[in-house]
């Protein structure tokens, strides 16, 4: 089970002489002061200190060491005006980390909207960024304000930002540098005042010396750097994620609660799309569960409808930290990262990784 803590920074815990003994992080204890994160098993009952409270409250879940390094840059980054770049893998919550950024800095009450560069047709990514007056082209029948426009006194996310063309490039750091924006087609500037957080899953130092991403802007962006691990890196947060994912999906799947074993094979799942993954798994394990109730089968089912998903998400890194963890068993390896044996090996084989 899961103990929340909130703002108290550690609690005491003392074994009266049990027969079974205490065990806090697989050391036997007599007296000690419980920190945020730890795993404590009594007889044959286990639980874990996880961080509520305001963490939560952003909608951030940090129980595990790395999220709470997270959470630390972002309480020093919150106050600051420079742009931060939150880097981490496809789903691992880089949007999350920007909002708390915003929620714990000074413009928490101005606008934060978020522009995500991958999804954006090539042709329309400057006219969503900076706007455009009416007639600049084709189908511009009305002005509109751009996304720095419409975060003025607020926080502008832009996430992928290592798929930004490379004459948007130009125009954002002219931006960044200036704090003016021109709408296309426009003769005027305006001025502005937005804090700018960017989020990217590609290496942009690769990137610039591959010259598809400017090493001026790149400079410009990397003043703070957020890293947020893979969720396979803090299995600590899957139980607590778990629960705030189900307790915001209630309204359309039901009130659901999550089994000791149903956690269980969640923990050793190798999650290669994160916790957007872990997001999608709930929602097919709650809809597969009976009485509200989530157990192992049912999370076997959902993680197994995603499968094919997954097989094409994960990284070369998760490969090689299952196969390692698992001492080069396939098999294991597989089941841990919620793949068929056949899919792993053909991965393998395509990544050159041995066992």
């Amino acid at each position: 089970m899961g103990q929340s803590v909130g703002d108290i920074g550690c609690i005491g815990l003392r074994d009266l002489d049990s027969t079974n003994g205490t065990w806090v992080d697989g050391v036997r204890v007599k007296r000690v002061d419980l920190r945020v994160g730890a795993s404590v098993r009594v007889g044959r009952s286990s639980f874990q200190l996880v961080e509520v409270g305001r963490g939560a409250r952003d909608g951030v879940v940090a129980a595990s060491a790395g999220m709470r390094r997270v959470m630390r840059d972002v309480e020093r980054a919150a106050s600051l005006p420079w742009p931060v770049l939150v880097s981490g893998e496809t789903g691992v919550g880089k949007e999350v980390v920007a909002r708390a950024l915003h929620a714990r800095g000074s413009r928490r009450n101005a606008p934060f909207v978020a522009l995500n560069m991958g999804g954006l047709a090539r042709e329309l990514v400057e006219s969503e960024m900076f706007g455009h007056e009416r007639g600049a082209f084709t189908g511009a029948v009305r002005a509109r304000r751009g996304a720095f426009e419409q975060a003025n006194g607020g926080t502008l996310f832009l996430d992928e930002i290592g798929e930004l063309p490379l004459m948007a490039q130009t125009r954002l750091l002219r931006v960044l540098e200036t704090n003016e924006v021109r709408r296309l087609g426009g003769e005027s500037v305006r001025n502005i005042d937005v804090r700018v957080v960017c989020a990217t899953h590609a290496d942009l130092r690769k990137a610039v010396r591959e010259r598809s991403f400017r090493e001026d802007l790149f400079y410009r962006i990397h003043r703070f750097v957020i890293e947020v691990p893979p969720l396979r890196k803090r299995k600590a947060d899957i139980l607590p994620l778990a629960e705030h994912l189900l307790g915001a999906m209630r309204r359309q799947v039901g009130v659901t609660e999550l089994g000791k074993a149903g956690l269980e094979r969640l923990s050793v799942h190798g999650w290669p799309g994160n916790v957007r993954e872990l997001r999608n798994v709930l929602e097919i394990a709650a809809l597969e569960s009976h009485g509200g109730f989530i157990g192992e089968r049912a999370v076997e089912l959902a993680l197994r409808s995603t499968s094919d998903l997954g097989g094409q998400a994960f990284s070369s890194d998760a490969v090689r930290e299952a196969l390692a963890q698992y001492g080069g068993n396939v098999a294991a390896a597989a089941r841990a990262l919620g793949l068929p044996r056949s899919t792993l090996r053909d991965r393998m084989r395509l990544e050159g990784i041995e066992r």
